[in-house]
């Protein structure tokens, strides 16, 4: 059965929004330990070149790349986590993934005003 494109690019966005959630949840429950280096999740570039291809044959075999990525100096505990850069990017991530879920309801809407 072949799927709507945008339907499964959304689905696959917000599957990747929520990896990324949980992995700013991590960095944030672990801002004060000691050794702890914030762990990023990137998918946009991989996301992007499936949109200009137009196929969702690679879109299945995206995977979300976790990263190391310190967001400060890190302290003399070895921790790099900076809380307010952590905090900001848990907004900017949840309003993103609020937003495909809005354009996921509205084209379900859509699919189901064509079916009736």
């Amino acid at each position: 059965m072949k799927t709507d494109f945008t339907v499964d690019i959304l689905a696959r966005a917000m599957s990747m929004r929520l990896k990324r959630h949980g992995a700013i949840a991590g960095n944030i429950a672990n801002a004060e330990t000691p050794g702890y280096r914030p762990q990023q999740v990137a998918f946009e570039d991989q996301l992007q070149e499936v949109v200009k291809s137009g196929s969702t044959d690679r879109l299945h075999n995206m995977r979300a790349k976790v990263l190391t990525v310190d967001d400060v100096t890190p302290r003399q505990d070895g921790n790099s986590v900076d809380l307010d850069r952590q905090m900001a990017g848990l907004a900017e991530n949840s309003l993103m993934y609020n937003a495909a879920a809005e354009f996921m309801a509205r084209k379900m809407r859509m699919i189901k005003s064509v079916i009736s």
